[in-house]
């Protein structure tokens, strides 16, 4: 369940202005890891945020998680959950200032409109990805296939962020998607060759 709703999050965090950088981003320093953050994401006017991704409701241990990664990463604390699991949650995430986004367990919808929504978001998923397929440089394709996280891609790269924040307006997907849809274009080029 975790993992599912974990793959829902990203595909949700464009519709509420965020374009993830990275997925199950390691915090280093001087080659020490000292934790993890579920994703690093950025909003449109460039504001970093670490997002920790709670399949269930988050208690007071998962927002005080947030809250240090967010410090560690010099970035803006969010928690997409199901809810809090109690008052202290609640009480500690506004005392830090700590962004916490609730989504339903259920989405209703009737047939036409589940059909509907299927259709555009195929479509519109090809168009993105066929779009980012012709723009995206050799370069940037071979790093995304080569590394397997945000910090090695920008080993690689110049001005990483900006490769990446120009990649995620033209197709909102996390950096493991990328990296897929990388493997996909460095696939067809050299099926033509």
């Amino acid at each position: 369940m975790g993992i599912k709703f974990e793959t829902f999050v990203l595909d949700v965090l464009p519709a509420l202005g965020l374009t993830p950088l990275a997925h199950r981003h390691k915090i280093l320093r001087d080659g020490v890891e000292l934790g993890e953050v579920d994703v690093l994401a950025e909003d449109a006017a460039g504001r970093r945020y670490a997002v920790e991704i709670k399949a269930g409701k988050v208690d007071v241990s998962g927002i005080r998680q947030a809250y240090i990664n967010a410090k560690l990463l010099d970035a803006k604390p969010m928690v997409v959950c199901r809810g809090y699991s109690d008052e202290s949650a609640r009480k500690l995430a506004e005392e830090l200032g700590v962004e916490v986004v609730t989504l339903p367990d259920y989405v209703f919808l009737s047939i036409d409109e589940l059909v509907g929504a299927l259709t555009s978001a195929f479509v519109r998923a090809a168009a993105y990805m066929l779009t980012a397929l012709a723009e995206m440089g050799d370069d940037v394709a071979e790093a995304l296939a080569q590394c397997p996280d945000y910090a090695c891609f920008c080993s690689k790269v110049d001005k990483c962020d900006e490769v990446l924040r120009e990649l995620g307006r033209r197709l909102p997907l996390s950096y493991d998607a990328l990296r897929h849809l990388a493997s996909i274009k460095l696939s067809l080029k050299n099926m033509h060759k």
